[in-house]
């Protein structure tokens, strides 16, 4: 019977995998495994764990939580629209999952698998896009904070137009990631994307690094070489630390902007360049104007499109999110299987001010992964000058049973405890709790401690 069954399976245009309760796979056909999941004919994958998948507003879905939660429910059936990717393409599926039969005491499940890209033409063939917008954004920037909702807006409306881009924000705020989603939402994406941090050389070396130079121009200069600009051709530049230029190269940078030609050092022959200007710095260039350091016509040349990103102290309730996304990035480069932070740790995180912004908090859970024993990071794995912050009112430690916390539970657990007494949530943090629950309304609302028809009213005002 079985045997008839894997003859049937391998014939069908569609995926079939049987799975157990722990997603170990005990059947996988010749279509799911080369088509779905772009395996070679001969591997056998063992868990589907081990693959992502993306819900359609583009968060990543948790399989095994959700069969837990399909099985503790008492539904024998499933059904979800879900991205996944497949070597250098990205499908949308559509997934039909039954429980299959019981052997012994172990939960077995039918997934049902049926790409639908072509239909709902919305297969891509770049890879790490699924169309062009949002996704892109947010797989190269993390947050849901109401405040980077609006860079993500902006950053759409930067990369359909040509004009010059200034990105303006703390150190490690992820200036250089909106350079990045712009030249890879604009239709410059398939030039080149060359980047130069203007503080990281002496002025002679800044100036033949941008306009290049020709043999015997200085010292050292033994052949002709491009700089910066004119490999950007095509492409876009982008320049970090913008406000480290001294007047000199301001002069010349403003001729690039005005006339789209450079000169390199040593040569008096103009030459064409055509790339897009994003540029970024930490400094208030306002400031820099008045104490006559950056030239006020080259600011407004720059500035035509303004981004501020904001700094991590001023959209705390994304620092969850981060700490789960770097989590897993640094999972993946050790090998560890890390799954969150305790409690008592995860309050210290949202409490302290991080003047270092995210590049702080990225470099505090990479060093939490060097002295992490287990599958939990404590307070002793964290940086000192972290764990000795003592900021004015800290919440009370839970009880022993309530350590441990996945940062995205936080994150919208946090909603909860207002001043008013009152749940203030937007749209993308409901759904996040409606998904974290299988879009159970009544498990949500007590989550929430809302009523379901509060919760109701919050469905339909945002439309979900």
């Amino acid at each position: 019977m079985f045997t008839d069954f894997r003859t049937l399976a391998e014939t069908l245009p569609c995926g079939l995998i049987i799975a157990d309760k722990a997603m170990n796979i005990e059947f996988i056909n010749d279509f799911a495994r080369s088509k779905i999941l772009a395996l070679p004919q001969d591997y056998q994958p063992s868990n589907l764990n081990d693959y992502t998948f993306f819900t359609t507003d583009m968060r990543r879905f948790d399989m095994d939580s959700c069969m837990r939660s399909m099985v503790e429910a008492g539904k024998r059936t499933f059904h979800k629209t879900l991205l996944v990717k497949s070597g250098k393409q990205e499908k949308l599926v559509y997934f039909s999952v039954n429980t299959f039969v019981q052997k012994g005491k172990k939960d077995l499940f039918l997934f049902n698998i049926t790409d639908i890209s072509d239909e709902m033409d919305c297969i891509t063939h770049s890879p790490g896009t699924f169309g062009k917008g949002e996704y892109m954004i947010r797989n190269k920037i993390i947050g849901n904070d109401q405040k980077m909702q609006e860079i993500y807006r902006m950053i759409s409306l930067a990369a359909d137009s040509e004009v010059n881009v200034l990105v303006q924000g703390e150190s490690g705020t992820g200036k250089e990631l909106v350079a990045d989603a712009i030249h890879g939402l604009s239709d410059r994406k398939n030039g080149p994307l060359v980047k130069v941090n203007c503080s990281a050389f002496s002025e002679t070396l800044l100036e033949s690094e941008l306009f290049g130079h020709v043999k015997g121009s200085f010292t050292g200069a033994y052949k002709d070489k491009p700089g910066k600009f004119e490999m950007a051709n095509g492409g876009t530049i982008f320049l970090d630390e913008i406000g480290e230029i001294n007047q000199s190269i301001q002069v010349k940078l403003l001729r690039v902007i005005q006339e789209k030609t450079i000169e390199r050092v040593g040569d008096n022959k103009s030459v064409k360049v055509d790339m897009r200007i994003v540029a970024a710095t930490n400094k208030n260039l306002r400031e820099l104007i008045k104490k006559d350091i950056f030239r006020e016509d080259l600011f407004y040349r720059l500035n035509v499109f303004n981004i501020f990103m904001p700094s991590l102290r001023e959209r705390h309730l994304d620092i969850p999110l981060l700490v789960d996304y770097f989590i897993e990035k640094f999972n993946t480069q050790t090998g560890k299987k890390v799954k969150g932070v305790n409690r008592d740790s995860l309050k210290l995180m949202m409490e302290y001010p991080w003047p270092g912004n995210i590049r702080e908090l990225q470099n505090a859970i990479e060093h939490a992964f060097v002295l992490v024993n287990g599958n939990i990071i404590e307070m002793g794995d964290l940086p000192l000058e972290l764990q000795s912050y003592s900021p004015a009112r800290r919440e009370p430690v839970t009880q022993s049973g309530e350590q441990n916390l996945s940062a995205s539970v936080y994150y919208a657990e946090s909603f909860k405890n207002k001043q008013s007494g009152r749940l203030k949530i937007n749209r993308e943090q409901l759904m996040g709790v409606l998904e974290m629950h299988d879009f159970n309304q009544t498990k949500t609302a007590e989550f929430l401690g809302i009523s379901r028809v509060a919760l109701w009213k919050k469905i339909k005002k945002f439309e979900i």
